[in-house]
């Protein structure tokens, strides 16, 4: 029988939830080697997905990502031995479409998902959120659609109209306002409260409270250095991709970003 995977890699990872993700994830990647059965990962963020990839990359597994959406950030990862056959359709992912009863509301996606949590779901359960015309694109496991179509009646304060939706999403695009930012150094504190136009303190403030990743990643030191390539979120703002910098004459840095308001998660 197949020796379990390696789980020093569980070293990775510092913050006991996403140690417990991850070991989770091993779990499965064991079920695999040793009963050749197919499994499906919950959503797992960008950061999760591409540990989880170079996992199952060094057990030459075969896998496929899923989300619901083109490019999505948020994905299941179908898992299967080495040379199966893996259909997108083993992800078991549903699209919901949700908008106001009122045609006069509007809703925002911290509605959305605050509504979804305080129903009591996890956050691996759902996958992303995007906007479309008058209401939001929601990619779930298809185990919770059906209780979501019967139960879920309300986003904050707005009543909403739930629907299965199996077409192909006619998302807004995600097109980010690209510029030109200068600063006196590429500490993650000072690009951030650059690019989002706010003061510094705003941006340590993000965080210290756990706000800010990198590349999936939470950011702890507001003195991390950003390199180009990388991409920044905060929560509740948006991203920043950093593409290129360089020198003035004045000795500043210059950065060429783009920067995406927050419109899904």
């Amino acid at each position: 029988m197949k020796h379990s995977v390696d789980r020093s890699s569980l070293g990775f990872w510092s913050e006991k939830e996403m140690r417990l993700e991850a070991a989770h994830f091993l779990d499965q990647v064991d079920g695999v080697l040793k009963k050749k059965l197919k499994q499906v990962t919950p959503f797992l963020s960008f950061a999760m997905r591409e540990w989880a990839e170079a996992v199952l990359r060094k057990e030459h597994l075969s896998f496929r990502t899923e989300g619901g959406f083109p490019e999505a950030e948020r994905v299941r990862i179908i898992v299967g031995p080495w040379g199966e056959t893996l259909d997108p359709t083993d992800a078991d992912i549903s699209l919901l479409w949700v908008h106001p009863s009122d045609s006069r509301a509007q809703l925002e996606h911290r509605q959305i998902l605050g509504s979804l949590m305080g129903l009591g779901f996890k956050r691996d359960v759902l996958g992303d959120i995007q906007a479309g015309q008058r209401g939001f694109y929601i990619a779930t496991t298809a185990e919770i659609a059906s209780f979501l179509l019967d139960h879920w009646i309300q986003a904050g304060r707005e009543k909403i109209e739930v629907s299965l939706y199996c077409e192909k999403p006619d998302v807004y695009p995600d097109l980010g306002e690209e510029s030109r930012i200068t600063v006196n150094s590429s500490r993650i504190d000072a690009l951030i409260a650059n690019a989002f136009g706010v003061a510094r303190s705003n941006a340590l403030e993000w965080i210290t409270q756990g706000k800010v990743r990198r590349d999936g990643l939470v950011v702890s030191k507001a003195e991390a250095e950003v390199r180009p390539g990388d991409i920044i979120s905060c929560r509740g703002q948006g991203r920043i991709k950093f593409l290129e910098c360089s020198q003035t004459r004045k000795e500043r840095t210059a950065w060429k970003i783009v920067l995406f308001r927050s419109q899904r998660h």
